[in-house]
């Protein structure tokens, strides 16, 4: 069992949250753009739509670069437990956490865009690096009393 993990270790988890979540805004990306495109298109607004649908692929590649690239970087950097399941399927839950709250503040937040953007990705990371030794397999062992093995003597 291990008992702490390293400040490189947890700051890798907390990029590969990051990671997990611009992953997870390439399939939004992909779908959700081109759907606004034909509805910009259907209401008479082509240009807009086409530039809408075009945006969304371009950003949409530039997610799935930045995910490869983050990913590439990080993951040797992580300790071995992040190879087990509960390493990946918190690292994508954390980061599909911080992107809704991304399009949350995006879309109806009061922050200037910028600010919507870097918020975020930083509580995201900040989760990440925070729940990094809290995963499965991971922590302290729990409190048992230790039993010391007892000659017995022989009268």
């Amino acid at each position: 069992m291990i008992r702490r993990i390293d400040p490189i270790g947890r700051i890798a988890y907390g990029a590969l949250c990051i990671a997990g979540m611009s992953a997870l805004a390439v399939p939004l990306l992909l779908v959700a753009g081109p759907i606004a495109g034909l509805i910009y298109a259907i209401d008479g607004d082509g240009p807009k739509g086409i530039a809408v649908a075009l945006l969304a692929v371009a950003f949409a590649v530039f997610a799935a670069g930045l995910f490869f690239g983050i990913f590439y970087i990080a993951w040797p950097l992580a300790s071995d437990w992040i190879t087990e399941w509960p390493g990946y399927a918190t690292g994508f839950a954390v980061g599909g956490g911080g992107l809704a709250l991304m399009a949350l503040l995006v879309f109806v937040g009061p922050l200037p865009l910028y600010a919507a953007v870097i918020a975020p990705l930083a509580a995201t990371f900040a989760v990440g690096f925070g729940i990094a030794g809290k995963l499965a397999g991971l922590g302290a062992p729990a409190a048992r009393p230790r039993v010391r093995a007892r000659a017995l003597r022989r009268r």
